[in-house]
């Protein structure tokens, strides 16, 4: 089964349901698709005022993969954090940007559905793999900043899917948090 990314906000809830597919299209490209067959070669417009955080004070962060330019999110408010608002290095931001290209380049293969699907997935569930362990120590060095948690790989959409009630990394019992599950230990988040 060959999986468009561009669905797969709307339906998965391990990619937060952020955008329907029209917003997520508008949003790349700011053009119909009809009106320009380019349009998925066009570089992506600066995300619109409405889809990011206004949140007062400084709430908890997430790094949070969704398949655009900045993972950064909103723990509260779940939109997009700008990162000049942080206040972060350069350097954290290249390191950011890298591993959001590192973690797309396994979650496209995954979506992909082809011959590297297994090992994709197997990438983004295993809690010991280079993509988690380099994540994990972004959301450590984006916490000396604000409170951060970094958002956790599910199959949701496979068969048999169960949520996770423990943690995947030290096992302990997931607590609830505004309709999320998180780790406060490992600063781990789920959905749930």
């Amino acid at each position: 089964m060959r999986r468009s990314f561009l669905r797969v906000p709307a339906v998965r809830v391990d990619a937060p349901a952020r955008y329907s597919v029209n917003s997520i299209r508008t949003r790349i490209t700011r053009v119909n698709q009809q009106d320009d067959v380019y349009w998925k070669l066009r570089p992506p417009p600066p995300t619109p005022a409405e889809e990011l955080c206004s949140c007062t004070g400084n709430p908890p962060i997430m790094l949070q993969p969704h398949l655009s330019a900045n993972p950064v999110s909103c723990f509260d408010c779940n939109l997009e954090v700008p990162p000049e608002r942080l206040g972060i290095s350069a350097a954290l931001a290249e390191r950011v940007a890298f591993w959001r290209d590192f973690h797309d380049c396994l979650y496209r293969l995954w979506l992909d559905s082809g011959p590297f699907e297994s090992w994709a997935k197997a990438q983004l569930e295993n809690p010991a793999s280079p993509v988690h362990e380099r994540g994990l120590e972004l959301a450590k060095e984006l916490g000396q900043v604000r409170r951060t948690y970094y958002w956790w790989f599910q199959d949701t959409g496979a068969e048999g899917f169960q949520p996770f009630a423990e943690c995947p990394r030290c096992q302990a019992t997931l607590v609830d948090a505004d309709g999320r599950l998180i780790c406060e230990s490992c600063l781990i988040v789920v959905a749930n």
